[in-house]
C-alpha cells in the first residue's frame, strides 16, 4: 500500500524536474562567474592548506550536509549551512579562500568496499533486513520508480538502493570543482553528480531587470505626485473630492485608500458573493501551502504520503474545487450584468467592448506581477533551493507573452509564467464563446432556456466523453496511477473539461436575472429540501475524493462518472446558495457571507490570486533545512502566507488596480464622468470592477 502512496511525491517531484529541465533555471544565475572563478592551481594550494589548517577545514565541513537522520522515513536531504558556507573567507599570504554551495546527488548504491556498518549497498544484507526495514526501502524505491516513468526514463530496478539518492548540499573552495575536492580529500570511492552550485552575488542583472525598474519607478514617481496634489486639494484648498480632476487623482494613495476601504453596497447587489470569493480564496490559498511544501525537501515524506490518504486531509484534497467556484460565479456574472441592461442589438455592436472591457480590467496587475516574478522576486531573498524560485522567474522571462495572450493552458502548460494562471486562460476562453449563448438570452425566454440548455449539454458531452475516452483519476495525484502529467495536460487545464460550471452559472445568472427586483414566495418546505439537496451535493464532492485517493481504489467508472459530473454538481449546489441567498431564503448563512468582513478580502481576491503562488515559492526557496510535514506545521505557514499574500495584494490594488481602472472608465467613457449602476456596483464589490476578475486554485 506504502508502494502506491509515494506516487504523490514522485508526481511532484518530477513535475518540477520536468519544468527545470524544458526551460531551466540557470539563465537565472551567472554562469560565467562560476566558470571564471574556477582554478586548478589554486584549488590545489588551498586545498593543501586545508590539510595541514584544521580549523579552516572544519568551516567547510561545519557547513556541508551530512549523512541526515530518517532515511527510512523519506528524509533524503541534508542542505547543510547555505548562509555560512558563503560567508567563509580567508586572507592567508596570497591564498583567498572563500566558499561555495553545492548541490550533490549521491546515490545509495555505493560500492565503497568496506565492511558492514560503514557501507551503503543495503542489498547485500537484505536477509538482515525486518520487514518494516525492507518495506520503508520498497517505498522509496517506488518512488524512485514513478519519478523515472513520469519522466521517460525506463529504469525499474529490483534493488532497493539502486536509483535512490542522497541529496546534500556541500560547501567546497570557490577556485575547486566538487569533484576535485572529493578525489584530494576523500579516501572513499564515493561517486555522486553535481546539481548546481551557488556563489554570492550571482545573480545577474536581466532586461527585465531594467523594465521593471523604469516601470516601477515611473509608477513611484507619478504615485507620489498624485498623491501630493490630492492632499494639497484636499487639506490645504478645502475641496471636495468631486472638485478634485480625476485624471489627476486617479494614482494617489489616499484617493484609493479611501474608496477602496469603503464597504457600502448599493441596493441590488448580490452581497453572499463576497463571502463565497473571500473564503474560496483563503482555500486556495492554504490548498497551494500543503501542495507546495512536497516541493521542498521532507524530513518525513512516509508521513506526508500517507497523510494524503487520510480522512483528516480531505478538505485539502478536496480544494480543486474552488476553481469551479470561480468558473460558476463568472457564469453567474458574465449573464447577470449584462442581460436586462441592453437590448440584443445593442449587445452585437458593442461586441469588441465586451470583450476590451474585461481584457483591460486584468491586463495591469497580470503584467505587473508577471514582470515582478521576471525581475524583483528573484532578488528579495535567497536560499539552498531558491532553483525553485529561478526555475518561476526563467518561466516569465521566456513566455510571459503566453499568459498575457491569455493561451498558457494549452502552450506547454507545465512551462507556465505564474503557474496557477492557467484558469484565466480557461475564464478567458469561456468568455470569448459566451455571446454565442447570451445573444439568445435577450428577449423570447423559450429561446433562451434552449440557449442555455444546449451549452450546458454540449459542455458535459465533452466533459463526459474525455473523461471515458482517457478514464482518468477524479485525483491529480491518484496513487495507484501515473498518468498524472497527462491527466494536467489533457483534462485539468482543458478549457473544453471544465466549462460545464460556467454555463451551469449563466443558467443561475439568467434565473437571478429573471427575477430581479422581485419578491419571491417561496414554499419553505421546498427551500427546506432545496437546502438539504444542495448541502448533500456539495458534500459529495468534497468527500468522494477520500475513497479515490486510498491506495487500493480502483473503480474506473466511480472515476470518470466524478471528473465528467463532479463540477457541474458543485455548481448546481452553490447557484442555489446564491440564488437563495440574494432572494432572503439564505438565514444565517446569508448573514455570514454577506458580512461586511468579506468585503476587503474579496476585492483583493484577484491580487491575492496573482501574487499568492509566488509568496508560497519565496518561503519555500528560503528554507534552509529540511521540512517537518505535519498539519499544525503547514497550517502555520498557510496563515503567513494568507498575511503576506493580504499585505502585497493590498499595495498592488493601491498602486496598479485602483489607478488603472479609474484611467480606463475615463478613456472609455472619453473622459466623461458617469454614474454608476447596480450592475457596475455589483461587479465592484467582485474585486475588480469586471465580472472577469476571478480566482483560482
Amino acid at each position: 500500500m506504502f508502494l502506491k502512496n509515494f506516487y504523490f511525491i514522485s508526481l511532484i517531484v518530477t513535475t518540477t524536474a520536468t519544468v527545470h529541465n524544458e526551460l531551466g533555471y540557470t539563465s537565472a544565475f551567472d554562469e560565467d562567474l562560476y566558470e571564471s572563478v574556477i582554478d586548478n592551481q589554486k584549488c590545489e594550494e588551498t586545498l593543501e592548506y586545508m590539510t595541514r589548517n584544521l580549523s579552516v577545514a572544519l568551516q567547510f565541513i561545519d557547513a556541508s550536509g551530512k549523512i541526515p537522520n530518517g532515511i527510512l522515513m523519506g528524509n533524503l536531504a541534508d542542505l547543510g549551512n547555505y548562509h555560512q558556507c558563503l560567508d567563509i573567507r580567508y586572507l592567508i599570504d596570497e591564498l583567498n579562500i572563500e566558499g561555495k554551495y553545492c548541490m550533490l546527488r549521491v546515490p545509495l548504491n555505493q560500492n565503497l568496499g568496506i565492511a558492514l556498518p560503514n557501507s551503503l549497498n543495503i542489498d547485500d544484507y537484505e536477509s538482515t533486513l525486518d520487514r518494516k526495514t525492507k518495506e520503508n526501502f520498497d517505498n522509496l524505491l517506488r518512488l524512485k520508480y514513478q519519478a523515472d516513468l513520469l519522466a521517460n526514463r525506463e529504469t525499474l530496478t529490483t534493488s532497493r538502493a539502486a536509483g535512490l539518492a542522497l541529496t546534500l548540499g556541500v560547501c567546497i573552495p570557490k577556485v575547486c570543482r566538487s569533484k576535485e575536492v572529493f578525489n584530494t580529500l576523500n579516501s572513499l570511492n564515493l561517486t555522486f553528480d553535481e546539481q548546481y552550485c551557488r556563489l554570492p552575488n550571482d545573480k545577474p542583472v536581466s532586461v527585465a531587470d531594467y523594465i521593471a525598474i523604469a516601470v516601477f519607478s515611473t509608477i513611484l514617481l507619478v504615485t507620489i505626485l498624485s498623491t501630493s496634489f490630492t492632499l494639497y486639494q484636499t487639506f490645504i484648498l478645502n475641496k471636495d473630492n468631486s472638485e478634485i480632476k480625476k485624471i489627476y487623482s486617479c494614482f494617489s494613495i489616499y484617493t484609493n485608500t479611501k474608496r477602496f476601504l469603503n464597504v457600502n453596497n448599493p441596493p441590488g447587489t448580490i452581497e453572499c458573493i463576497d463571502g463565497i470569493r473571500a473564503i474560496s480564496m483563503l482555500w486556495v490559498i492554504i490548498g497551494h501551502t500543503y501542495l507546495l511544501t512536497n516541493f521542498v525537501y521532507l524530513t518525513n515524506a512516509i508521513y506526508a504520503i500517507t497523510w494524503i490518504s487520510s480522512f483528516t486531509s480531505v478538505w485539502v484534497n478536496a480544494a480543486p474545487i474552488a476553481v469551479d467556484t470561480f468558473l460558476t460565479l463568472s457564469g453567474i456574472l458574465c449573464v447577470y450584468t449584462v442581460v436586462g441592461k441592453i437590448n440584443r442589438c445593442q449587445f452585437i455592436k458593442t461586441l469588441h467592448m465586451f470583450y476590451l472591457n474585461r481584457l483591460l480590467r486584468m491586463f495591469p496587475l497580470l503584467a505587473a506581477v508577471i514582470l515582478l516574478q521576471a525581475s524583483f522576486i528573484h532578488r528579495v531573498a535567497d536560499g539552498p533551493v531558491w532553483t525553485l524560485v529561478a526555475s518561476e522567474t526563467v518561466q516569465c522571462r521566456m513566455r510571459w507573452w503566453a499568459a498575457l495572450l491569455h493561451v498558457q493552458n494549452y502552450i506547454r502548460p507545465f512551462t507556465t509564467c505564474i503557474l496557477q494562471t492557467w484558469y484565466l486562460s480557461v475564464d478567458i476562453q469561456l468568455h470569448i464563446v459566451s455571446p454565442i449563448v447570451i445573444v439568445w438570452l435577450f428577449g423570447n425566454t423559450a429561446i433562451a432556456w434552449c440557449s442555455l440548455a444546449s451549452a450546458v449539454l454540449i459542455s458535459l458531452t465533452l466533459s463526459t466523453t474525455y473523461s471515458f475516452l482517457y478514464n482518468f483519476s477524479a485525483y491529480m495525484f491518484n496513487p495507484t496511477q501515473i498518468n498524472g502529467a497527462d491527466y494536467m495536460t489533457v483534462y485539468y487545464v482543458n478549457t473544453l473539461t471544465r466549462a460545464s460550471p460556467f454555463f451551469i452559472g449563466m443558467v443561475f445568472g439568467y434565473v437571478l436575472h429573471q427575477f430581479k427586483g422581485q419578491k419571491l414566495r417561496l414554499n419553505k418546505g421546498f427551500v427546506a429540501a432545496g437546502w438539504i439537496l444542495a448541502f448533500a451535493l456539495m458534500a459529495f464532492c468534497i468527500f468522494s475524493i477520500y475513497p479515490v485517493v486510498q491506495a487500493d481504489h480502483d473503480a474506473q467508472i466511480f472515476d470518470n462518472f466524478l471528473n465528467a459530473y463532479m463540477r457541474g454538481i458543485w455548481a448546481i449546489a452553490l447557484g442555489w446558495l446564491i440564488f437563495t441567498c440574494h432572494h432572503g431564503y439564505g438565514g444565517p448563512i446569508n448573514w455570514f457571507l454577506s458580512h461586511q468582513i468579506w468585503k476587503i478580502p474579496a476585492r483583493l481576491s484577484y491580487a491575492m490570486y496573482l501574487i499568492h503562488y509566488a509568496i508560497i515559492m519565496i518561503a519555500n526557496g528560503t528554507m534552509t533545512t529540511t521540512y517537518y510535514f505535519s498539519d499544525s506545521n503547514t497550517i502555520y505557514r498557510a496563515v503567513s502566507d494568507i498575511m503576506f499574500t493580504f499585505m502585497a495584494a493590498f499595495v498592488l490594488c493601491i498602486f496598479i488596480d485602483a489607478p488603472c481602472s479609474t484611467l480606463q472608465k475615463l478613456l472609455l467613457g472619453k473622459g466623461k464622468p458617469k454614474k454608476e449602476t447596480k450592475s457596475e456596483s455589483q461587479t465592484n464589490i467582485l474585486g475588480s470592477n469586471e465580472t472577469g476578475r476571478k480566482i483560482n486554485e
